[in-house]
Parts: structure tokens; C-alpha cells; sequence
């Protein structure tokens, strides 16, 4: 980038910062983000999320224009005006938004208040209808491009939104292969309150349907039978209460089952695990699948979305259909049968993911677009597009 031109500055736009996948992949994009030539804020439409003290503490100025104000009708009208006026105000020259409402609500901004750039952000293969996507194709449209995370889902938004193959660009999700590194020590287990003799199945997740906690617990439990070592393990925002307690009860899983909450020791966390369980009815790329495969852990996961493009049947790991229980603990029982298999699946899945999914790699691609995007519309020169 041309010397003398300051950084571009880049308005992030999504509704809340929740734990989840895709504001786990925006913290790491506004962590290793290039502040030399990037100037990034981020906008939380709705001003809530665990993760937006972490943005605070990466320096990361936040702002939640009409937080207050809702989706439809005059509210969203208002929450409009509220974004566009910010987006005058901080002289933004790239909006990227992050999901649904914030697709449409950052896109319609951002033209009324005339920024050069405006991108989209597709995470998922969730098929949406009536309002709902009618709001997506609008974003999309509103959008010089949209950014998927896996071709698998650009297919799908492609066939299911009508968004133009041509107009999306695929950024694999990346994780931090740093932190997310093996230990050689123990006790991981006790700390979790699980005697070292278990051998754990565990899965990261939220309580929705199309997680397949139910598929989860029900495989688990179908292997506890024939074998009493098996102790499950759920992470994430997860109650046992309603519907899943029902289950629990059902499947007599009290005693072999551990819901761990949101956790801050996620490396940890991983290394408790024997194997881990990616039970998902529909995933664009899963931030916790990539986390796991890191530290090791040998890897059942559902054939949806874009887990095909990160597990390699029967050589990082073992892919399953969706919804069926059976086939899950059918796939575990027998990765369970050969201890030195899987271990081989941990150390290719490392590597794996290493070469091909690190957060480093994800940002640098995200910013390669950024720079060609701007030299398009004349913020940049071609020579300092090159240099950047």
C-alpha cells in the first residue's frame, strides 16, 4: 500500500457477538487483521454477545447504533438511518457484514450512505424461506461480494439464495494452530470432574436441533451399554433441562454424561477428549471441528456442508450421514476397535488442518480481496494493491 495513504477503514457488521463459529472467525480476523493497512471497528446491531469484551481488549472500538430497535417495519427502517449515519460519520470505505441480519441491514446502510465496498458473509448451508430470504437475497445483491467458507456452501447459496457462483469468493475458516496445539501432559479429565478411565466422547455445541444433540447422546449411549468406560461430553451453552433432560433420563446417561457450560480452556477442554463428535443436520465449516483436529483428536463428524472439504474419510477421520444415530455409533465402535488408527487420524488431522486451515492464512486471503476490492474502486493504486 502507497505510503502517505492512510489504512482503509473497515465498518465489521453483525447483529450480536455470542459464542458461536462465525464471531469466533471475526475475533480472529479482527485480531490479526494488518493495522498498517487496515482500520477496522465493529458494529453489534444489537450491542450483546460474551465475545465483544474481547474485541474491546484487541484495541477494536465497538459501537451498537439503535440497539434497541428491532427487524421489521419502522424499527428496521430506523435501524437503517442509525447505521448509515455512523457509517458517514466514521468515513468508512469497507463494510463487511456477518449473517443474516446483518447482511441486509449493513448492505442497505452502506449504500445509502455511499461506501465504496460492501461485502456479505455466508456461514452456513441453512435453508432459509419467506422473509428470511427475501432479506438474504437482498444483501447479496447489495453486495460487490459475497464471502463463503466453504465451496460447499457457495453451491448451496448459489442454488438456494440465487446468488451468482461468479460474485462469491471462498475463504476456508482458520483457526489459531498455535493455541490449539497437542500437550504432552495429563489430568485433563479430573479437572472436567471424569475419571481418567473413561474414554470420552466429546462434541462442542448449542442447544438447536440442527446441532444433533439428541444423535449424540443417543450413539453415545448405545456404546455405554456394551462398554462402561464411555462418558459424554458436551461443551458450549447446553442445559439439561426440558426436551434433553427428558432424554437423558430416557437413555440413563446421568452418571456418563458431562455438560461442561462455555468454557475459556478450550485446549484443554480438546485435550479431555478421546475422540470428538461433529453430530451437525447442516454446517458451513466448523470452527470446533478444525479446533479439535489440532490438538489430535481423532474425528467422527456428519458429511454436511463443507465438513467434506476438511475431513478425509478413512484418513483424518470418519464421515457419517446426518440424523442417524446408528451410523454414528456404528462409525465410533469401530474407531474405538483400533486405538492406533485413530491416533494416526489425530496426527494427519493436525497436519491437515496446519496446511491448509490456519487463522494466519484465512486473514491474509481476506485481505487479498479487501486490496483488489479497493483497488477496483479507486482507493487504491494498482502498485500499492501489489505492495499490500
Amino acid at each position: 500500500m502507497a505510503t502517505g495513504r492512510p489504512p482503509i477503514r473497515i465498518a465489521y457488521v453483525i447483529n450480536e457477538m455470542v459464542v458461536g463459529g462465525t464471531q469466533t472467525h471475526l475475533r480472529q480476523v479482527l485480531r490479526l487483521l494488518d493495522r498498517q493497512h487496515f482500520d477496522p471497528f465493529l458494529v453489534c446491531l444489537s450491542g450483546r454477545g460474551a465475545l465483544l469484551q474481547d474485541v474491546h481488549d484487541l484495541g477494536v472500538p465497538v459501537f451498537s447504533p439503535g440497539a434497541s430497535l428491532g427487524f421489521q417495519g419502522l424499527s428496521l427502517a430506523r435501524r437503517v438511518v442509525a447505521l448509515t449515519r455512523l457509517l458517514r460519520q466514521q468515513r468508512v470505505e469497507i463494510v463487511h457484514n456477518y449473517l443474516l441480519r446483518a447482511n441486509l441491514v449493513g448492505s442497505l446502510a452502506a449504500r445509502m450512505a455511499r461506501v465504496p465496498v460492501v461485502l456479505c458473509s455466508t456461514r452456513g448451508c441453512h435453508e432459509l424461506h419467506g422473509a428470511q430470504l427475501m432479506a438474504a437475497k437482498i444483501g447479496n445483491a447489495l453486495a460487490d461480494k459475497v464471502m463463503v467458507n466453504a465451496v460447499a456452501v457457495r453451491d448451496f447459496v448459489h442454488e438456494h439464495e440465487g446468488c451468482p457462483r461468479e460474485k462469491m469468493f471462498v475463504v476456508p475458516s482458520g483457526i489459531d494452530t498455535g493455541r490449539f496445539s497437542p500437550f504432552s501432559s495429563g489430568g485433563f479429565k479430573t479437572r472436567l470432574g471424569i475419571p481418567e478411565d473413561r474414554l470420552v466422547i466429546g462434541t462442542v455445541t448449542r442447544q438447536r436441533i440442527r446441532k444433533g444433540v439428541e444423535e449424540f447422546l443417543r450413539a453415545v449411549a448405545e456404546l455405554w451399554r456394551s462398554d462402561s468406560r464411555i462418558h459424554g461430553l458436551i461443551v458450549g451453552e447446553v442445559e439439561e433441562a426440558g426436551e434433553l433432560a427428558a432424554l437423558v433420563q430416557e437413555l440413563g446417561m446421568r452418571d456418563n454424561l458431562t455438560l461442561a457450560g462455555r468454557r475459556q480452556d478450550m485446549p484443554e477442554v480438546y485435550s479431555a477428549m478421546d475422540i470428538y463428535v461433529l453430530s451437525s443436520h447442516d454446517e458451513g465449516m466448523s470452527n470446533a471441528l478444525l479446533e479439535a483436529m489440532a490438538m489430535e483428536r481423532p474425528v467422527v463428524a456428519t458429511n454436511v456442508g463443507g465438513t467434506g472439504e476438511v475431513v478425509e474419510h478413512g484418513s483424518t477421520g470418519i464421515l457419517v450421514p446426518p440424523r442417524d444415530w446408528q451410523a454414528l455409533a456404528s462409525a465410533l465402535r469401530g474407531m474405538i476397535a483400533q486405538p492406533e488408527l485413530w491416533r494416526e487420524f489425530g496426527r494427519r488431522g493436525r497436519t491437515k488442518v496446519e496446511q491448509c486451515f490456519s487463522a494466519a492464512a484465512m486473514v491474509r486471503q481476506i485481505e487479498r480481496v479487501y486490496a483488489e476490492l479497493a483497488c477496483e474502486r479507486g482507493l487504491l493504486t494498482r502498485e500499492a494493491k501489489v505492495a499490500a
